[in-house]
């Protein structure tokens, strides 16, 4: 039999099929995007990504997040490298934006692959259209 992507978890981005009945796997390496429900075009607002905070993640020299990455739709932000050990799989980071997209996050396990998180961004004020 053939393997295929949806077969594979290193193949392509890891998306939790259910976020009600997501698996431990899914809750270990899902990032959690935190935003506030309100912000103005414009304005700088924070964001908070964590990987593991559904379930704790490994965090040791043989498994742990190799990086987070933060996008506005399929905008890059920012990206942050962290090691085993010496780092915890969150980041902080003031954004501001010029109008609304669904915020994305990407973290990679160094065992399990990259995995998306999404947060809809639909309550701002001042937002002018695309």
């Amino acid at each position: 039999m053939e393997k295929t992507c949806k077969d594979d978890i290193l193949c392509g981005i890891n998306i939790a099929k259910d976020g009600k009945g997501m698996t431990d796997l899914e809750k270990k390496h899902t990032p959690v995007i935190e935003a506030p429900n309100l912000a103005k075009a414009g304005e700088p607002f924070e964001v908070v990504v964590e990987v593991g905070k559904l379930l704790k993640h490994p965090n040791e020299p043989g498994h742990f997040i190799e990086w987070i990455e933060l996008y506005s739709g399929d905008t890059f932000l920012t990206r942050v490298d962290l090691t085993a050990e010496l780092t915890d799989p969150k980041i902080k980071i003031p954004i501001r934006l010029t109008h609304p997209h669904t915020m994305k996050a990407r973290a990679r396990c160094n065992i399990h692959g990259v995995w998306e998180g999404k947060k809809d961004l639909t309550e701002f004020e001042g937002f002018g259209s695309c």
